[in-house]
């Protein structure tokens, strides 16, 4: 404890000192550390050996000023939890052991003693039993819960000989030192809380008290007798026992009947009975907020599992794509004539199946035939499909119509021989990813199989 007091001293007389340092413009210092990087540019400069401003390192202040957090943090912490949390030593001036009090259990004490002049060392523990009070001490305690008795029993009563109210009937006294056991008599007059529940009438009745105190072995004994009396209820309260009571009667009356028929009136005052239903709206909207959440990350994923789709068949297109650009250049046709003849056979195909890169020249095709230009027709095309080899072929087409299609054919094939390479190392990154999903199902068929050769086993003896 006294060197984290001495660690934190020693950061606060630094913090101190380097707080009219002034950081240098270009310093990037973080909300809330400006007093640690401070710190650290100040212990940067005498490391040194130079008053005036040294050339700044950021680096170096931003590590040095992070150590500087970490040292008062735990040190701060250090202390913090030594103090609250970890337990106090009970031995004092080395030969005294503080007992624990009444009702804290006995306490074990590990202890590490040195015998002899040669100092055996040995580890004992020691179990402190609780402190038992003095025979002064108990009697103290029980008068002083005798003098607490009439006060506790009458609570808000104003007097013994009227009481309408609740009576208290506390089970410990003296801060729980005293036990308390009570008898009453009568004993139908009030409920295990103090509270009156028989019908008494105006004339009151007469209850005695008998509480028999025991402070750890020493007995005593209080008696005391009040009449109790009807409890004062506001009219609405009084209403409210009425209507109880007509409750309770009938349905001692109809005990041996299928139905129980309700009271029609209490107190002088018609009673109309009516169920709440149960609302299920909570539930309902919980459960339409959790759907509403669900659709939306159930489409997003779907929107998402169709990009990867899309994405992953156009990469898979892409060398077969150039193939044949660079077949169709090579038997003589013009750029435009061969885009168009690629398009137009995707179209007049019989196959339902959607290739979204001949999707996507088939609208290149659309644009040019309205009177888009030729090379913004092709930029247009790259741009749509999205991935950068489309984007790249796109700006290759467009670029080669000013200079001509001559030696086109041969940059297509040398980039789809390329490309092929890729297609290759995508195909078997998809035969991976297959295998791995693969695993949970392969896993579920082993246990199967293992169950249907086991149980039978197992049944057998």
């Amino acid at each position: 404890m006294v060197i984290c007091l001495g660690i934190l001293l020693c950061m606060g007389m630094l913090f101190i000192i380097s707080g009219k340092e002034e950081l240098p413009e270009e310093a990037a210092v973080p909300r809330g550390q400006q007093i640690f990087y401070k710190a650290a540019y100040f212990l940067l400069k005498l490391r040194n050996n130079s008053k005036r401003s040294a050339q700044y390192s950021e680096f170096e202040t931003g590590c040095l000023a992070q150590i500087l957090t970490v040292i008062v943090i735990g040190t701060a912490a250090t202390i913090t939890i030594q103090f609250f949390f970890v337990e106090k030593s009970s031995l004092l001036n080395g030969y005294e052991l503080t007992r624990p009090e009444k009702g804290q259990g006995n306490k074990v004490q590990k202890l590490q003693v040195d015998i002899g002049e040669e100092l055996q060392t040995e580890q004992m523990e020691i179990v402190l039993k609780e402190r038992e009070y003095t025979q002064e001490e108990k009697q103290k305690f029980l008068d002083e819960a005798m003098e607490m008795l009439p006060k506790e029993i009458l609570k808000e009563n104003a007097s013994p000989d009227e009481v309408r109210g609740k009576v208290g009937l506390p089970a410990k006294l003296a801060n729980g030192k005293v036990s308390v056991q009570w008898i009453l008599t009568p004993s139908d007059l009030l409920d295990g809380d103090g509270n009156i529940i028989k019908d008494i009438s105006e004339e009151g009745e007469l209850l005695q008290l008998h509480a028999d105190l025991n402070c750890d072995g020493l007995e005593g004994f209080y008696e005391c007798a009040l009449r109790l009396f009807p409890p004062e209820y506001s009219p609405e309260e009084r209403l409210i026992r009425e209507v109880q009571k007509s409750v309770e009667a009938a349905n001692e009356e109809s005990a041996q009947d299928s139905v129980m028929n309700l009271p029609r009136e209490a107190g002088g005052e018609m009673l109309i009975w009516s169920q709440k239903p149960k609302s299920m709206t909570g539930i309902c909207l919980a459960l339409t907020a959790v759907a509403s959440m669900a659709i939306w990350i159930g489409r997003n994923r779907e929107m998402q599992n169709r990009k990867e789709s899309r994405s992953r068949q156009m990469l898979l297109d892409y060398p077969t794509l150039l193939f044949q650009l660079s077949m169709l250049l090579n038997a003589g046709m013009t750029m435009q004539n061969a885009f168009f003849k690629m398009a137009l056979d995707y179209r007049n195909r019989k196959d339902d199946r959607v290739r979204y890169a001949y999707e996507e020249m088939l609208t290149a095709y659309y644009e040019m035939q309205s009177g888009v230009p030729e090379a913004k027709a092709y930029e247009n095309f790259g741009k749509r499909c999205g991935e950068s080899v489309y984007i790249k072929l796109g700006s290759m087409l467009s670029g080669n119509l000013q200079k001509g299609s001559q030696g086109l054919a041969k940059i297509l094939q040398e980039e789809a021989d390329f490309s092929m390479e890729e297609r290759r190392q995508l195909a078997k990154k998809l035969g991976e990813e297959a295998g791995t999903k693969l695993l949970l199902p392969m896993m579920l068929m082993l246990l199967v199989v293992l169950v249907i050769l086991m149980v039978p086993a197992l049944l057998a003896f």
